[in-house]
Formats: structure tokens, sequence, C-alpha cells
């Protein structure tokens, strides 16, 4: 999907942070994005997982992968910020294909999805954002479970 990126990317390198940031959210605990809990708690938890992990390589690829880590969560760069946008893809498209579930769940509603996902995804992939926020819309018009914003 690089394609997609909003400025050039190292594809390579961007799929290396998804998966390392993977990593990292499965020693964490991943949370839901719409679930009820602290966020600076969260980046606390996996820090200490980031630092667990990572401390157990040998020297060089710990600090080569941490430092990739560490570009992924800051998402300053075209590659971090191109990651970050992939990385809120899949669970819109998992809600979309599942009939919103866990939007249903968690009584999410258009306005949430936004700001908390389609900023980020709009930051480094605007195609990719326009053709989901398409499907969303029509999503939440249709569903008669969620309430307007």
């Amino acid at each position: 999907m690089a394609e997609h990126a909003n400025r050039p990317v190292n594809i390579d390198r961007v799929i290396r942070m998804l998966l390392i940031h993977d990593l990292v959210e499965i020693d964490a605990g991943d949370n839901p994005i719409h679930g009820d809990h602290d966020p600076a708690e969260m980046a606390r938890i996996e820090q200490a997982a980031a630092d667990r992990i990572f401390g157990l390589l040998p020297a060089d690829q710990a600090t080569s992968f941490r430092a990739l880590w560490d570009e992924f969560e800051t998402a300053e760069t075209d590659d971090a910020i191109f990651a970050k946008s992939i990385d809120r893809v899949q669970p819109v498209v998992s809600n979309l294909e599942s009939g919103g579930r866990s939007w249903i769940d968690y009584k999410v509603t258009r306005g949430q999805v936004e700001t908390r996902v389609g900023v980020k995804v709009q930051r480094g992939a605007p195609a990719i954002w326009a053709a989901l926020k398409t499907r969303i819309d029509a999503w939440f018009s249709t569903s008669s479970t969620q309430s307007p914003d």
C-alpha cells in the first residue's frame, strides 16, 4: 500500500515498524482504541514491555529494533507516519466486515472514529482514509444501533 502514502516511504522499514510495534503490544496487552483505559498508563506499560523485549536481544539488534519502535511511537518521519496510518486501518476494516462489532460493543460514534482513527490515517494515507470514510459513513448512516453524533 506504499503507493497510497502521503509522501514516499521505505515500505520495508514500515513493515518492520509495524511488526515490532505489534510485538510490544502483544507483550503489553493491546487495548481497543475505543476501550476504557488510561492512555498514559498504557504508554508506560508499553515502554516497560519494549525495555524488556529489546533487552533480551544482542546489543546491536536491541539498539536497531528499539530505534524503529521509538520512531513508530513518535510518528515524526514519513515512514512512521505511514506506519501509524496503516496500523489504524485494520481495526476499521474489521469493524466494517463484522457489522460494526466493537463499535456496537463500545458505543462508538462516527465522531470518535474520525478523531481517534481518521486523523492518523488521513495524515499518512489520505486516499485510504477517503475510501474508508465512505464505508464508515455508510455504516453509521444505516446502523440503527448507533446514536447520531
